[in-house]
């Protein structure tokens, strides 16, 4: 994150710094292998055209991570500076976006190189999901999102314990990834 540099800021701008750090990450890679899985996080959503993809981007849904992706960003250590970029983003709310056009941004994200990492990850699951039944991917990805959202949100260093060993037994065969981690 670059820190301290105030600007004003405006819708589009920070759906395009998030989406572009989307990118540096490697979220694609993730997508491509969770969705035609059955693990679409925007079915249902009244913006998405089949096979054409999301048609009104907003910030709720940009700066929305899936489980996977949370995992990712916990691992390379990036998850507390996107909750602290989006944090500052107002009128985010489920699916729908209230964001006025001009706000202040304090903290703007600077875009990571680490597209590795996800593209191991996603092999992983690719090796992993014929092995496990039809609902494994939807389960592995909302239980990281649980264990991700504990380690952000409790400080008792017993709970942190508990989740990290969870996690760490949870993706104890995503070897891939693993080794990728390494390299950070």
């Amino acid at each position: 994150m670059s820190g301290l540099k105030e600007l004003q800021g405006n819708k589009q701008k920070v759906i395009e710094v998030g989406l572009e750090f989307l990118h540096g990450v490697g979220a694609d890679y993730i997508c491509k292998v969770c969705i035609p899985n059955g693990g679409s996080c925007c079915t249902g959503c009244r913006s998405l055209i089949n096979e054409v993809g999301c048609q009104e981007r907003n910030t709720s849904c940009t700066a929305w991570l899936c489980g996977f992706l949370k995992y990712i960003f916990y691992e390379a250590g990036l998850i507390v500076g996107w909750e602290k970029f989006w944090i500052q983003v107002p009128g985010r709310a489920y699916r729908e976006d209230f964001t006025p056009d001009y706000f202040t941004v304090r903290n703007w994200l600077d875009t990571p190189k680490i597209r590795f990492l996800s593209e191991a990850f996603a092999e992983d699951l690719k090796e992993l999901q014929p092995y496990n039944n039809l609902f494994w991917m939807h389960e592995m990805k909302e239980t990281l999102d649980r264990y991700i959202d504990n380690l952000l949100e409790f400080t008792d260093p017993e709970i942190r314990r508990k989740n990290e060993k969870e996690l760490k037994y949870l993706t104890k065969d995503f070897r891939r990834f693993h080794l990728a981690i390494e390299q950070l």
